[in-house]
């Protein structure tokens, strides 16, 4: 693959997910935080991992775990993705988290029905998530974030809440189902792309997000999406959520 191909599309970024509708440009071997479901809508795809070429036929999702190292391709491929967290996202059937497989047929023709509206099929990739805003810690917790700058650090949260960090810990899993980390990067990262879907630059971009530079919204997004927004992610429409909190 040609590393300074562009991909086009739309990737939308909300609360713990993402998902992307588009075709693939370059793309390096790479490993990062969110699980991933990728399915190639015109031909096959083609997943590399450990040096391994597997084929992925059209219409079914290929699963690809956190911490992964994978490249996806050809190149030119009408592709959609969804990036998730397990701990949020628990995906309705019997995989491992911890190597590359292809979901079962009735889960991809469940996903194959989605359309662009931006609204995440959790009701297809997840079981029933108890609505963890009703305890009073949590709420406050939503409500803090809510008018939080979007930098702010988990010392910072739990100071401002009055709790420990173990205590926030707690919080945070029983709130969101994810380390407070991670739902402070993806506010990060909902900032700068709702910066970014205004027309901003990069530099103004990470800076909306509460990044400290441009060189770490790069690393953040390498991290999380496995392609940096100066280059692979510059030829695609970024939007944001209208359910996602926070900004």
């Amino acid at each position: 693959m040609t590393r300074t191909e562009r991909w086009t599309g739309s990737l939308t970024i909300g609360d713990g997910w993402a998902s992307l509708e588009g075709v693939t440009g370059g793309n390096a071997p790479h490993a990062h935080l969110a699980h991933q479901m990728t399915a190639a809508i015109d031909r096959s795809l083609e997943v590399e991992c450990a040096g391994k070429v597997h084929l992925v036929p059209s219409g079914q999702y290929a699963i690809i775990p956190s911490g992964l190292a994978h490249s996806i391709g050809p190149s030119g491929t009408r592709i959609r993705s969804f990036y998730f967290d397990l701990a949020r996202f628990e995906v309705a059937t019997k995989v491992s988290t911890r190597s590359f497989e292809i979901a079962d047929p009735h889960l991809s023709a469940a996903l194959d029905v989605y359309d662009d509206t931006g609204v995440f099929p959790g009701e297809i990739l997840s079981q029933s998530i108890p609505d963890r805003r009703r305890n009073l810690p949590g709420h406050a917790l939503v409500e803090l974030l809510e008018s939080a700058a979007p930098a702010v650090t988990p010392r910072w949260v739990a100071q401002s809440l009055g709790v420990s960090s173990s205590r926030l810990r707690q919080i945070s899993h029983s709130t969101f189902g994810v380390p407070i980390s991670y739902v402070l990067q993806w506010r990060q990262l909902q900032c700068a792309a709702r910066a970014l879907s205004e027309s901003a630059s990069l530099a103004d971009a990470a800076d909306a997000g509460g990044f400290s530079d441009q060189a770490h919204f790069t690393r953040r997004m390498r991290r999380w999406f496995g392609v940096a927004p100066g280059a692979g992610l510059s030829g695609l429409d970024i939007r944001v959520s209208s359910s996602a909190s926070g900004c």
